[in-house]
């Protein structure tokens, strides 16, 4: 049975989700960030923050000496141009596109894009910002040596789109109105889509690896 991932709502900010980018990241990196009202945040960083502390104080008690850690948010203020907080947060997720396994082969990932019948998306529907999305992600404790700070990070593992503001021209559609006719197939196939379930729920426990 596959494992319940937990799964936020918000509007996508600088989603990256069917092209990795490789400008931090030569192997390629896939991210979106996640913006929410704070009041509707609080189940999620309550959850993260669990979890945020429970690493927290297990390095403490296997080391006396990491009494000097510290706890790093988890998640960042949403500002708008002139810097001030919007009163909405953001929670960024990102999955690296190339990853070493344990037997030292390096294998290929990208997260599951659908829409909201849960029908795979492909690329030439862009995620604009502003976009109405579910994001199923994993949960990553771990310790920050340089700046001495425990923290939680999200891989992400799928994305899928309530509302879509398309990225791009914005009046490509708006030139027509609609009619009866042609409609476009949907892409064929099994996919993991199936695998995730984007209900609102929380994973049990802490998860290793690498993005």
């Amino acid at each position: 049975m596959a494992k319940t991932l937990p799964v936020m709502k918000g509007k996508a900010l600088w989603a990256k989700v069917f092209t990795p980018d490789t400008k931090f990241d030569s192997d390629g990196l896939y991210s979106i960030e996640v913006v929410i009202p704070e009041e509707e945040a609080q189940e999620v960083c309550e959850y993260l923050e669990g979890l945020r502390d429970e690493r927290l104080a297990a390095e403490v008690k296997a080391n006396p000496k990491a009494k000097s850690l510290s706890a790093r948010p988890v998640f960042e203020q949403d500002l708008d141009k002139d810097g001030n907080e919007t009163g909405n947060l953001k929670f960024k997720a990102k999955l690296k596109a190339t990853v070493r396994g344990r037997d030292n082969n390096t294998y290929k990932q990208k997260p599951i894009v659908v829409d909201a019948k849960r029908t795979p998306m492909t690329e030439e529907t862009l995620i604009g910002n502003g976009s109405v999305v579910k994001v199923a992600y994993e949960p990553v404790t771990y310790v920050m040596a340089s700046s001495k700070q425990v923290g939680v990070s999200l891989r992400l593992k799928g994305v899928q789109v309530i509302e879509l503001v398309e990225y791009g021209n914005k009046n490509a559609t708006s030139m027509f109105d609609e009619e009866d006719g042609y409609q476009t197939e949907p892409v064929t196939g099994r996919t993991q889509a199936e695998d995730i379930d984007f209900d609102d729920g929380q994973a049990d426990g802490e998860v290793e690896g690498d993005f």
